[in-house]
């Protein structure tokens, strides 16, 4: 006989089956981290907070989906939600070495650099039998050193890394970054060298260290061979405006000035979203242009600069100089006026411009006004040897007053241990000793490599041969410094030629001058 179940029967164990499915757990875990790996960081988060809301009674596995949570919101930036996770992590498992590890990931990307350092310590006590692993950790607590400034510390760190794994790329590269903020600049081009046979097959990176490495070679005065390295992360990766920048540096540093213009003008479409960064190579191309003795053309580049960036001095200070050099003085005062208002509290560039100040001063026949300035200077900067020098010049030539002449004359001298300025040059001539000074021009010219420095020379020897009244030799230095780009305008200003303003050679030299810079 068939027994058949009655419906009753049948509809309860249909129920205890339901039930039984009902207990098979979703592994929130494994669907966080297949999210994950699809950079999903947001749903891979509310996954793994489901995990941790149904495991809080397992304090192993919570630690650990605590870890991941964190993970994914790092790579969210929400750096304070991951440190929070992280610490939650260790609360629930102290010995979880990967939550001091992590946690010391989002401190550092938080700029809370101490505490990474003291997490990744931390994270070297649970992975002492894994070089690779104490490698990394050294590694990263020797970048946060630096961070801190503190670069002996991180070049040991990073010393201990390399020792742990010498393959460890990174490490070298972090090493060089910390010998260039120590002023190591060598030790940094060999570490970039050796960073470099790590990441052969990353042409950004690779890039990057080439130019790392060319910075230093620049920092060193090797500039030709810093331009090679910055050719190459050009070619590497050409759309990176700071390899044209650096590379206008190092042109400009070695005199290239028009090579260092082509550069610092690619460099400028990278960075039209920052106003900042434009006024500053806006002012490098002023710099260049006056080297190039096109003075026009560097006024407009620094105006430029200050229209986009009207809170920096120092661009008001630059203009200032053009102004001071083609011998537009009340231009000049002004801005360095402007400029004092940006270093209230540096005592030492308020008596630089207080003493730029009264050079103009002089040059408009302003005497009270220049020994005014020059006493301003001197109480902010005692040992400027410069405005003892101005000072003396109205006492001497002015005023009158040969004994306070003298005195900052001997001043000068005293304080000047270099004896190769033109101060101390022109206050020997002043109290007498007039071959020492003129020893010390010409001997400038024969060690000077730089043409501008040259030119220079050549203009303080015309007005040496001037005051002597030897209007022939004047004449010749004057020429050589006014057909290699001297300010014809500063030269007509200065009283130091007043000896040979009627000889026909200045005349002819003037005229001629003139007539060039109308072109």
């Amino acid at each position: 006989m068939k027994i058949q179940l009655s419906a009753l029967l049948l509809l309860a164990l249909m129920v205890v089956t339901l039930n039984a499915n009902s207990q098979v757990k979703t592994d929130y875990q494994k669907i966080g981290d297949t999210l994950y790996e699809n950079k999903d960081y947001k749903s891979a988060i509310e996954n793994y907070t489901k995990g941790v809301n149904a495991t809080q009674h397992n304090k192993i596995k919570l630690a650990v989906l605590l870890d991941k949570r964190a993970q994914a919101k790092i790579d969210l930036e929400l750096y304070k939600e991951a440190i929070k996770d992280e610490t939650a992590a260790i609360l629930a498992d102290p010995n979880f070495g990967d939550a001091y590890w992590n946690r010391g990931i989002a401190y550092a990307d938080n700029e809370e650099y101490q505490f990474a350092i003291d997490d990744y310590t931390k994270a070297m006590l649970f992975n002492k039998d894994s070089k690779e692993h104490l490698s990394l950790l050294m590694d990263n607590r020797g970048v946060n050193e630096r961070k801190l400034k503190h670069y002996k510390k991180a070049i040991d760190d990073h010393t201990q890394a390399i020792i742990l794994d010498n393959k460890n790329g990174d490490a070298y590269w972090h090493r060089g970054m910390a010998y260039h903020s120590n002023g190591d600049h060598q030790l940094a081009i060999d570490d970039y060298t050796m960073a470099m046979i790590y990441n052969q097959d990353d042409a950004e990176d690779l890039a990057t260290l080439y130019d790392n490495r060319g910075e230093n070679k620049r920092l060193l005065k090797q500039y030709r061979e810093a331009v090679n390295d910055f050719n190459m992360a050009i070619r590497l990766n050409p759309k990176n405006g700071n390899f044209y920048w650096h590379r206008g540096l190092a042109c400009q540093n070695n005199t290239d000035y028009q090579l260092a213009i082509n550069d610092f003008n690619m460099a400028i479409p990278y960075y039209q979203d920052d106003k900042s960064e434009q006024a500053i190579l806006y002012n490098n191309l002023a710099i260049n242009e006056m080297a190039l003795h096109q003075p026009q053309k560097a006024l407009d580049y620094v105006s430029k600069a200050i229209e986009l960036n009207q809170q920096n001095g120092y661009f008001y200070w630059s203009r200032g100089n053009i102004y001071s050099q083609v011998g537009e003085s009340k231009q000049a005062i002004d801005d360095f006026t402007k400029t004092m208002d940006f270093y209230k509290d540096n005592k030492m560039i308020l008596s630089a411009l207080h003493s730029e100040c009264a050079t103009n001063l002089y040059i408009l026949n302003q005497d009270q006004q220049v020994i005014d300035e020059c006493n301003i200077a001197i109480t902010f900067n005692p040992k400027s040897t410069f405005p003892y020098f101005t000072r003396g010049k109205v006492y001497l030539k002015r005023i009158v007053n040969k004994e306070k002449a003298i005195q900052d004359f001997n001043k000068v001298i005293e304080l000047d241990t270099s004896k190769g300025t033109v101060s101390y040059i022109f206050s020997q001539f002043y109290i007498g000793n007039t071959d020492l000074a003129m020893q010390k021009l010409q001997e400038q010219v024969l060690k000077t490599v730089n043409a501008d420095d040259v030119l220079n020379h050549y203009y303080n020897i015309a007005c040496m041969f001037s005051i002597m009244n030897k209007p022939d030799e004047a004449n010749v230095y004057l020429k050589k410094a006014i057909d290699s780009g001297y300010s014809k305008k500063f030269a007509a200003n200065d009283e130091d030629f007043d000896n040979i303003r009627k000889t026909p050679d200045y005349i002819a030299l003037m005229s001629d001058a003139a007539t060039k810079q109308n072109r």
